[in-house]
């Protein structure tokens, strides 16, 4: 596995958005980002563009595939924990969903891929 590259593993019925944060603490991810993932997710609530330049939401308790996941962490003490997870998902009958992730717990087992940045490392032209 690459330098500062970290795997999330999680079980039936664990909750994402917990595992992620536990995973940033625990490894002292300032800033990192979602590069992919793997598996199925249920009990979600998705947040999307809505017709007319409204939001939609969107809730299910239905296994849904995860097709791409996308975002981003970071943990500093004037913010706290923030994480901002975008993904494609699609059900057994092709329904496909896009948005932001707001909740969601593994289906089977799920498996997160995360990049952990090195600020120090950072140029600014």
């Amino acid at each position: 596995m690459a330098e500062n590259t970290f795997i999330l593993k999680l079980t039936d019925g664990s909750d994402l958005m917990a595992g992620l944060e536990k995973l940033a603490k625990e490894n002292g991810i300032t800033y990192g980002f979602i590069v992919s993932g793997c598996g199925k997710i249920t009990d979600f609530r998705l947040v999307s563009h809505g017709r007319n330049a409204g939001v939609d939401t969107f809730e299910s308790k239905s296994e849904y595939v995860l097709d791409s996941i996308s975002g981003k962490m970071e943990n500093n003490k004037k913010n706290g924990f923030r994480l901002e997870v975008r993904v494609a998902i699609s059900s057994t009958g092709f329904t496909a969903k896009v948005g932001q992730l707001m909740k969601a717990k593994a289906s089977g087992s799920l498996e997160i891929e995360v990049k952990k940045v090195d600020l120090k490392k950072i140029i600014i032209a």
